[in-house]
Formats: C-alpha cells, sequence, structure tokens
C-alpha cells in the first residue's frame, strides 16, 4: 500500500525553521538588552559611587582649606620674622662696624698736628671735616685711614686755607668708604 502524504512537508519544515530564527532572534534581543541593562546598571552604580567620593572629596578640601590657611598665614609670619631677624643681623654689623670706624678713626689721628671738626657716616660712606697744620699732615692721615681694614677707600673732597686763632690752617674734607675686613665678615656670615 501505498501512502500519499497530503501535507506539505516541507513547507511545514520551512515555517518551524522560520518559526525557530525568529525565537532565537528575540531570545537574541531579549540578552542583549538584558546585558545592556545589567551594564546601565553597573555604570550608574559606579556613577553613584564616584559622585559620594566627589562629595566626601569636597568635604575634606573645605577641612583642609582651613589647615592651608593657617599654614600661609604661618609662612607669611615666618616671612616677617626672617625680615626681622636679618634687619637685626644688619643693624648688628653696622653698629659693630661703626664702633670700630669710630675706634680706628681715633686712633690714626694725630692729636698734634689736627683735629676732626665733624663725623657723618651714611651707609657705607664716611664724611669727615677738620682742620690740619699743612697739606702733608693730610696727606699722611689719607694713607694712614688707607691702611685701616675698615676703610676701603679715602678721597680728598677739599681743601682750602683757613685763618684760625691768628694762625693760617688748613681746612679739609675727606669722603670714605667704609666696610667689614674680610676674615670678619667671613666669621658673621658663619655666625649667621
Amino acid at each position: 500500500m501505498v501512502h500519499i502524504n497530503l501535507l506539505p512537508v516541507r513547507e511545514i519544515k520551512r515555517r518551524l525553521q522560520a518559526r525557530r530564527q525568529i525565537i532565537n532572534f528575540f531570545i537574541g534581543l531579549l540578552c542583549l538588552f538584558v546585558a545592556l541593562g545589567g551594564v546601565a546598571y553597573l555604570q550608574s552604580s559606579k556613577a553613584d559611587q564616584l559622585r559620594n567620593e566627589l562629595t566626601q572629596l569636597k568635604k575634606e578640601k573645605r577641612k583642609y582649606n582651613k589647615i592651608l590657611s593657617k599654614i600661609k598665614k604661618l609662612e607669611q609670619d615666618k616671612a616677617l620674622l626672617e625680615k626681622r631677624i636679618a634687619i637685626i643681623r644688619q643693624l648688628k654689623k653696622s653698629s659693630s662696624l661703626t664702633v670700630h670706624i669710630l675706634d680706628e678713626i681715633a686712633n690714626i689721628t694725630p692729636t698734634k698736628r689736627m683735629w676732626l671738626t665733624s663725623l657723618s657716616q651714611t651707609g657705607n660712606n664716611l664724611q669727615l671735616t677738620g682742620m690740619a697744620l699743612d697739606n702733608r699732615t693730610i696727606a699722611k692721615y689719607m694713607e694712614d685711614l688707607k691702611k685701616s681694614p675698615y676703610i676701603k677707600s679715602v678721597s680728598l673732597t677739599s681743601s682750602s686755607l683757613k685763618s684760625y686763632a691768628g694762625r693760617n690752617l688748613k681746612s679739609f674734607s675727606l669722603t670714605c668708604t667704609i666696610g667689614m675686613p674680610a676674615e670678619k665678615r667671613k666669621k658673621n656670615t658663619a655666625k649667621g
């Protein structure tokens, strides 16, 4: 007996295959949506975590800003104190220099042949004015001043003849550059 199949088998197979493909497509699409949803959830939770960290860091920054402002104020105070210390050191140095200069001038000035009428110091410049018996006394005095370790240079500013107590005397004015000797300068910088 011969059986005739009246059902279209090929068409049924094609429909089943098409149905499987559609189901597989929707399952793949569903898996894709689930994967995208999972990635979106992870990204969202990571973004929330980063936002929380950011707010905590901002709070910490505000807390440290107070400390930083205190540090800046302390640095300014330190700079001011260092400036004052430098000024005090400079004053000590210049006051000891002035004492040495006065001592040198007092020891060098010949009391029987000349006398000083004024002495003024401005920074590293020293102005001397006085009266002498003659030009040789002034020249020797200038040479003696040049030998002093505290006096760097000496120049005659003016010299003129003046009558004083019935005698003709030489009035003079000297300008000197002063400073600490090299050895003393090294010792002072080593101490400071």
